[in-house]
């Protein structure tokens, strides 16, 4: 079996809007997942992270380019009983606990939903219920909480019965969609371990997609770092943070504050002049050139191609690889 569960290949999901323009959310995303493993994905609001994981579970479909899932192409034209099938290998955490439930139905409703969708999962009822005490359990909560309703859980609990609900399919991957963003921070620490926790015993991967830095950092194995619908820097999660080499990864990691005061005193912040262009209009060369101070005449009028610039990290920038 590979390594590899999941790889896109120049992976594109554009947006058709009033008079004939044409928003780039995703433009040529190629990415690679190994099993067992996390790929994190980090980047700006609306850089076209969550866009990106929602293409690669087909909540949309691909403009362009290839989504493959243990060596099979799954982007291409779906039929329902092609998307049940893919619900048992690929599952998603929301980034709202709050919104991604069903108020009106319970616990044990939200979590079996997928088995009733399903057709080729038949479980009787005693099994049923056991399925659903046991995945409470595996993420803290118990058997009491089964028949309870969206609105009488915390935050935390919520987004521990969203994951309760993606596990129920048995999946091998998990895109988690900044699922600890809504959260208090001494919840998020909880649901983080979890994760890892449960990534440990079952050999889980996982697209793990987020603005919290350090949180990439200490969940993730490798990182893909995004701006308007590109991938600028790729790379092994020790080498990325030790080593940034695109400005706009190295502007990012400066915003990451340190616990030491007496380092935090002596860091110095690279702060981005200028707003995030437009995706229905972004610049014809680099996207970042807007807002680079090292941007050359090459980085205006020509994309860069996302390059090796030393073993297993890969940067998209002219002023890096030239």
């Amino acid at each position: 079996m590979s390594d590899i569960i999941l790889e896109t290949r120049d992976l594109k999901k554009h947006f058709n809007i009033k008079g004939g323009r044409v928003v780039k959310a995703v433009d040529g995303v190629s990415i690679q997942v190994e099993r067992g493993k996390t790929l994190g994905l980090v980047g700006e609001s609306g850089c076209g992270k969550s866009t990106l994981g929602r293409t690669i579970i087909r909540i949309y479909d691909p403009t362009e380019g290839k989504v493959i899932l243990n060596g099979k192409d799954v982007s291409g034209k779906s039929s329902k009983h092609f998307r049940q099938e893919l619900a048992r290998s690929m599952q998603m955490i929301f980034q709202d606990p709050y919104a991604c439930l069903n108020p009106r139905m319970t616990v044990s409703q939200l979590i079996a939903e997928g088995w009733d969708l399903n057709k080729s999962i038949h479980l009787s009822a005693a099994e049923r219920k056991e399925k659903i005490v046991n995945l409470l359990e595996i993420v803290g909560l118990n058997e009491e909480h089964a028949n309870r309703f969206p609105h009488e859980f915390s935050g935390g609990q919520r987004q521990r019965i969203g994951i309760a609900r993606a596990l129920s399919m048995d999946p091998e991957l998990i895109i988690c969609d900044e699922p600890i963003s809504a959260l208090d921070v001494s919840i998020q620490a909880q649901v983080m371990n979890l994760l890892l926790n449960l990534q440990q015993k079952t050999n889980l991967s996982y697209i793990f997609i987020a603005h919290d830095l350090s949180m990439v950092r200490y969940i993730s194995d490798t990182v893909a770092v995004m701006y308007l619908g590109s991938i600028m820097e790729y790379a092994s999660n020790r080498e990325l943070y030790e080593h940034p080499q695109h400005p706009y990864t190295k502007a990012l990691f400066s915003a990451i504050p340190v616990a030491n005061p007496e380092v935090e005193k002596q860091r110095r912040r690279i702060k981005l002049e200028g707003e995030i262009p437009s995706p229905i209009n972004a610049p014809k060369g680099c996207k970042f050139c807007t807002r680079c101070s090292y941007a050359k005449p090459i980085c205006f009028e020509q994309p860069p191609e996302l390059k090796e610039c030393a073993p297993g990290h890969r940067v998209a920038c002219h002023v890096v690889n030239g």
